[in-house]
């Protein structure tokens, strides 16, 4: 069972309280042999339930007085129903505080490691670009998925990026995706090609199921961009194509697309040169989580690239924080509820991004 914090548990014992008072003091001028059976239980339950919520240090004086009003009001056993539920009060309140650090240790772990699959990197400005990245885990089950990304400098001076997306959920995902990011950030850092990196990530993938016996894979895209930021070079396996934002607009680019990492024994990802406009622009970079969503509330899905890209059109590059967050906001508008997927979000720019340029709500 999972147990929310509660945000004030003393206001939660003051009304635990409350209800008590409420039960038990009519029956000072009403005989309680008229729902004989049913105050004085009723007391203990609501004790009782109150020790495993909030713990024994809150739980303990509630059932204190809980068993206090139904002996002396209700007529409750004076001996039996201290013995019996103050020693079972206590108990549930150290279960429900076990069940709380279990709680808190999971979510610590998980915190820990989807740190593990951000961005070694905090610099906003990595060489001759501002990268802005965005990690949302999914807003309904908040379950541990396999998305990761990468930003690093290569050798030659060039912008490394990296984005991917292990299939499934939870701690294996996980793994795998936190393996698949060392192996590519040491490879970028020693100024491997895209082609041998991906050869490299497709091999551990493929050792990743010998090892375990499952069959996940991955979809990654890898960004290079030049040291005077005119060109970009792009790899993508299997993953969701990159958009360009230009003040003409937001556009999909033309990318060869090889099958993920960890589906064939042998393949030969090509990587495509891109030039970059001398005029401000925004290469953006995602997991699918940002498009799988619904077009509307009550529309089809998935969201598409075509959609995300009118999107991205309304804001005036290069992209900066705010604008990446409205981003953001509208896709979970247009979804209509939580995401369901985890979704990362890199912005990249030329040079130092500038002040925010116009953001439309709509």
């Amino acid at each position: 069972m999972r147990l929310r914090p509660i945000a004030s548990p003393a206001k939660a014992a003051a009304a635990v309280a409350a209800a008590q008072l409420a039960i038990a003091l009519p029956f000072l001028v009403v005989s309680p042999t008229t729902v004989r059976g049913v105050p004085g239980p009723l007391l203990i339950v609501i004790s009782m339930a109150a020790s495993y919520l909030l713990g024994v240090r809150w739980g303990l004086p509630l059932t204190i007085l809980g068993v206090t009003l139904a002996v002396t009001i209700i007529g409750e056993n004076a001996v039996a129903a201290p013995l019996v539920w103050i020693p079972a009060s206590i108990a549930a309140g150290l279960v429900g505080d076990s069940v709380r650090r279990g709680q808190r240790l999971r979510r610590s772990l998980v915190t820990q490691l989807r740190a593990g699959l951000v961005a070694l990197s905090r610099d906003r400005i990595v060489g001759p670009v501002t990268v802005i990245s965005r990690y949302l885990p999914a807003e309904e089950e908040q379950l541990l998925a396999g998305d990761f990304y990468g930003v690093v400098r290569s050798p030659d001076g060039r912008v490394e990026l990296m984005v991917g997306d292990v299939s499934g959920h939870g701690p294996d995902a996980a793994a795998v995706a936190t393996h698949l990011r060392a192996a590519w950030r040491a490879l970028a850092v020693a100024g491997i090609s895209h082609q041998q990196m991906l050869n490299v990530l497709n091999d551990a993938a493929l050792s990743e199921q010998r090892a375990s016996g499952g069959t996940r894979f991955a979809t990654v895209c890898l960004a290079s961009v030049a040291q005077d930021a005119s060109t970009a070079r792009l790899s993508l396996a299997g993953h969701p194509t990159p958009i360009l934002a230009t003040a003409a607009g937001a556009a999909e680019l033309s990318v060869r697309r090889g099958p993920p990492i960890g589906v064939v024994d042998d393949y030969v990802w090509q990587p495509t040169e891109v030039p970059l406009p001398h005029e401000p622009w925004t290469l953006l970079l995602y997991t699918d989580g940002l498009i799988d969503g619904r077009s509307a509330p009550d529309g089809p899905r998935p969201l598409g690239g075509d959609r995300l890209c009118g999107l991205v059109a309304r804001s005036t590059p290069p992209l900066v924080e705010p604008q990446i967050d409205t981003l953001l906001a509208q896709v979970r508008d247009l979804n209509g509820a939580p995401m369901t997927d985890d979704i990362v979000v890199l912005a990249v720019s030329p040079g130092a991004a500038a002040a925010p340029g116009p953001i439309s709500s709509g």
